[in-house]
Parts: C-alpha cells; sequence; structure tokens
C-alpha cells in the first residue's frame, strides 16, 4: 500500500482510511483527517536558516565548536579571554 501524499483531498483520504482499516464512522473520519492535518502542519527548526548566514567555515562546526574557534582566534591575537562554559546561567 502506497503512503497518502500530503495534497491528498478529503475524499481520497476517506478512501485511503477505508481500505486499509475497512468500514469506519463518519466521525472518526473527521477526528483523523484533523490530526492528520495538525501533523502535516508540524515544523522541525533544524538551524538551517542560521547555519546559512555563518561562514562557509564554520557552517558545518557546532555551537561548542564556533566558541572554541573564537576562543583560539581571540587568544592567537593575543587577547587574555576566560571562557564560559558552553551551558552559563547568568
Amino acid at each position: 500500500m502506497a503512503v497518502l501524499p500530503a495534497g491528498a483531498s478529503y475524499d481520497e483520504f476517506c478512501l485511503y482510511v477505508r481500505d486499509i482499516r475497512g468500514d469506519v464512522h463518519d466521525d472518526e473520519l473527521e477526528d483523523l483527517w484533523e490530526w492528520r492535518q495538525k501533523l502535516l502542519g508540524v515544523r522541525v527548526a533544524t538551524g538551517r536558516g542560521f547555519r546559512a548566514q555563518l561562514p562557509v567555515d564554520e557552517q558545518h562546526l557546532t555551537r561548542e565548536q564556533r566558541g572554541r574557534k573564537a576562543e583560539a582566534e581571540a587568544r592567537a591575537s593575543g587577547r587574555n579571554i576566560e571562557r564560559l562554559p558552553d551551558k552559563a546561567y547568568f
């Protein structure tokens, strides 16, 4: 059985569900349709937009690695700095 595409209509969804689960009451179909719409609206923030703004050599680094790189660059330029923990609370 193929997976129902995201742009499927309510009628296509009803046919799909009835094909899989057999006879389903209309109220349950409406509830399932509402859940489907909610789940299709979920977006996961991966930070891809933020990473695209970083310099090319830092896009693949984690936040901790970027901090360590900035610290190393500051020390190399002669600045004496004290690094805070990565999870500092103020």
